[in-house]
């Protein structure tokens, strides 16, 4: 007979000796008894009998078989017993290896160990186990189910298998191991109810247990209490990581990028190499210093001027692990911007009009601005150059100038128009609706903004209502500009409503009233080219923009910004209108957005189209038209082990009929739209996760600390090398096992404590004989 807990077999019998020297001291009489006969003889002291006398055996016997039952009882007892290995049938257990596929696990040397951990592990199952596999990045996704494990034979198990191992394959995704793992063990939790026979559930999670793995999902609700969990961390060949990421920088003419190393890294000496759109080198490399745990930002010129190149992304050398040392940057297509200034061009007279432009574009943050004087001193006149996309008139137009603008607005160029008089907007009068008149205004002390278009491109940046008041603002003359097919209703459409708006706003109201009263949409329309951006509080137009045939554009003031007739330069409102004016005429990063691996995107919305295509930076593609298993396999994503269930990560059909793609890989992503006026194609730049690259492994209690029983794999080894012979056997049950099943406690306790009884219904029995002899 073996014990689970020995000690208290040994204290059980360590007990048994306290009844036998109880029973041989006897106590001297507690009370003396006078008596007349002897009233007058001198006291002596009893004397006692021998001590070595043991008075009632059979009581103190009892008493001692009571403590020795009750002390094996609690030693848990069972026998040994060996289990043929065909009466094993109703002892199985269910095991799902859970296996880590995200981007941290391309690293040298996990491969091949991820591949012999799962031999391993499916080589330790009995014959009447059951198995599934899952792999998991961001998503988890089963390879081979339990239902198909249990129905097929053994040679299509092992081939199951090894499909699941030749096509395992990492991706490019985040971690998310506590999610994956909580649906795991559901999964086996619930077996406790659909499978009888399954007395042991196991969860073996194959993963390079990363720092930047997400376990948050593990710290909300409780572990099943039923599911074992069983950690295989793999390690790679060499130690440490460093990744690089992308970072938004203030301004648009530069790059920032941020170097990170993984606490357990040793190389500290780095190089970046910038390069262009073709993968060729630009620049000279730079050289990095990053400390183990730390990490460092750069800035990076956006260009190469000497080459005339841009640089379209950066590699990190000298990392052992190159998985996260590339990354595509968004492209500047104007580092430095240049402005066409077309009037006077004295710099340093507070009264005109290119002293404040030049002021705001000296402050731009974003990028360099350079200010170009078309007409100079002695009436010199330059044409507009070629690389200019924005152009400013502060006065009259030269003739000489006007074939320069009308090639210029066939670039789709943008002119905005600050004229000091009438004339200046005459002398454009080629370019303008052919039914606009212009007037001088006849001002009563100052006008004001009384309604403006916070939808429109122009302003809407000031559409949130801390910015929304244009109140302070004095115009002290204006021009009229009067468009007689213009609805001068001022009535506007809100939500296909129709809403009348006042004609002027109170200064006292709030501020929310200011937005709702003045900052109202009023775009009105003429000839399907002509929109009123703003207006005055009389009605007249304020700004007004005009579209030519070529997608130019023309933005008309009704006023300079000059002292003379406003306090619009003066104005905080001022330079951010201007910077919004000069980044939609010529943005810095068009049609650039920055995602990362794993995202979700609507093509359709993205490009307005309901026929659009999507080019991966592998070459693949995937369109519109399409299945869902149709742009799966065009999409290169391979359903590893072969299941029914559809990947995740392939693009799906909503119920809705948006089609959905999900972006798998770092790189370029060019997404095509088939639009009424061609094709429009926007650029998606995914960059892999940032905590992909934090790698350093976690305490391997980690786990325990989220309230889950894990046994590492060390443990298991050194747990299987300290079990004897008999244990490896596979028929044979465990000791746990065993004594579950025999249960000898139970009637070793009852055993004890029917001695007890006994002893105490004896031992009364004793007393009142006593009592009564006394008596």
């Amino acid at each position: 007979m073996d014990f689970l807990a020995p000690m208290f077999a040994a204290i059980g019998v360590a007990a048994a000796s306290i009844p036998v020297v109880l029973h041989m001291l006897r106590r001297a009489p507690t009370q003396n008894m006078p008596f007349s006969i002897v009233k007058f003889l001198k006291p002596s002291r009893p004397k006692l009998t021998k001590r070595s006398n043991i008075e009632h055996w059979p009581l103190m016997l009892l008493r001692i078989l009571a403590l020795v039952l009750i002390g094996l009882a609690f030693a848990r007892p069972f026998l040994r017993e060996v289990i043929p290995l065909d009466l094993q049938d109703d002892v199985v257990q269910s095991v799902t290896i859970l296996v880590d596929k995200s981007a941290s696990m391309r690293r040298d040397g996990i491969y091949e160990k991820v591949q012999q951990t799962i031999r391993e592990t499916v080589n330790e199952l009995g014959d009447q186990d059951l198995l599934s596999v899952a792999v998991f990045s961001n998503t988890s996704r089963t390879l081979l189910s339990r239902e198909r494990w249990a129905t097929a034979s053994d040679d299509e198990q092992a081939a199951m298998v090894e499909g699941v191992v030749e096509n395992y394959e990492p991706d490019w995704m985040a971690t998310d191991t506590g999610t994956a793992m909580r649906m795991a063990a559901d999964e086996l939790a619930q077996e406790s109810k659909d499978r009888r026979k399954v007395k042991a559930r196991r969860l073996v999670l194959i993963t390079d247990f990363q720092r930047g793995s997400d376990l948050d999902e593990l710290k909300s609700g409780n572990w099943p209490a039923n599911v074992d969990v069983e950690l295989k961390a793999i390690e790679p060949t060499n130690k440490g990581n460093v990744g690089v990421t992308f970072v938004n920088d203030r301004r648009a003419d530069r790059i920032r990028v941020r170097v990170a190393s993984a606490g357990d890294s040793v190389q500290q000496e780095f190089t970046l190499q910038p390069f262009d759109v073709s993968g060729a080198a630009v620049r000279e490399q730079i050289k990095v210093t990053v400390a183990p745990g730390q990490r460092r930002s750069l800035i990076l010129p956006a260009a190469d001027p000497q080459a005339g190149k841009t640089i379209a992304g950066v590699e990190l050398q000298g990392d052992e692990h190159p998985f996260d040392n590339v990354i595509d940057l968004p492209e500047v297509e104007n580092p430095i911007v240049k402005v066409a200034h077309i009037g006077p061009a004295e710099r340093n007279d507070p009264e005109s009009m290119r002293y404040y432009l030049q002021r705001v574009l000296d402050g731009n943050v974003e990028r360099d601005v350079q200010l170009i004087d078309l007409v100079q001193d002695g009436g010199v006149v330059l044409p507009i150059p070629m690389d200019v996309k924005f152009a400013v008139v502060t006065d009259s137009v030269p003739p000489g100038l006007l074939n320069s603008v009308s090639e210029f607005l066939d670039r789709s160029g943008t002119l905005l128009v600050a004229p000091p008089s009438v004339d200046a907007v005459l002398s454009l009068k080629k370019f303008l609706p052919g039914t606009l008149d212009v007037t001088e205004a006849d001002v009563d002390e100052y006008a004001m903004l009384g309604k403006i278009d916070f939808e429109h491109p122009l302003f809407s940046t000031f559409s949130d209502a801390r910015f929304a008041d244009f109140s302070s603002i004095k115009f002290w003359q204006h021009r009229n500009l009067v468009l007689p097919h213009i609805n001068q209703t001022n009535i506007r459409q809100v939500g296909g409503n129709t809403t009348p708006v006042s004609d002027q706003a109170d200064v006292s109201q709030s501020l929310s009233e200011i937005k709702t009263a003045i900052g109202s949409s009023v775009e009105d329309r003429q000839d399907g080219n002509c929109f009123v951006v703003a207006k005055f509080d009389s009605g007249q137009p304020a700004i007004v923009e005009v579209t030519t045939e070529e997608n130019g554009r023309i933005v008309l003031f009704a006023t300079g910004w000059h002292p003379t007739d406003s306090q619009w330069a003066l104005s905080t409102r001022f330079p951010p209108l201007l910077t919004r004016i000069l980044s939609l005429a010529s943005p810095a990063q068009k049609d650039q957005i920055r995602q990362t691996v794993g995202d979700v995107i609507r093509p359709g919305q993205l490009v307005s189209s309901e026929e659009w295509a999507v080019t991966a930076p592998d070459g693949t593609s995937v369109r519109w038209d399409q299945s869902p298993s149709e742009r799966t396999v065009a999409a290169g994503l391979v359903n590893d082990g072969g299941d029914d269930d559809p990947s995740p990560q392939a693009p799906t059909r909503p119920a809705n009929g948006q089609n959905t793609v999900t972006l798998d890989q770092p790189g370029r992503f060019t997404v095509t739209g088939k639009t009424d006026d061609g094709e429009y194609s926007v650029s998606l730049i995914a960059g892999l996760s940032a905590s992909e690259s934090r790698t350093e492994m976690l305490p391997l209690g980690q786990l325990q600390v989220l309230g889950i029983g894990v046994k590492s794999d060390v443990e298991a080894q050194l747990e299987a090398e300290n079990s004897s012979a008999e244990e490896i056997n596979k028929g044979q049950l465990s000791a746990n096992d065993l004594e579950r099943k025999q249960k000898w406690w139970r009637w070793l306790l009852l055993a004890g404590l029917g001695c007890l009884v006994l002893e105490s219904v004896w031992a009364s029995a004793i007393e009142r004989r006593q009592a009564a002899e006394a008596a």
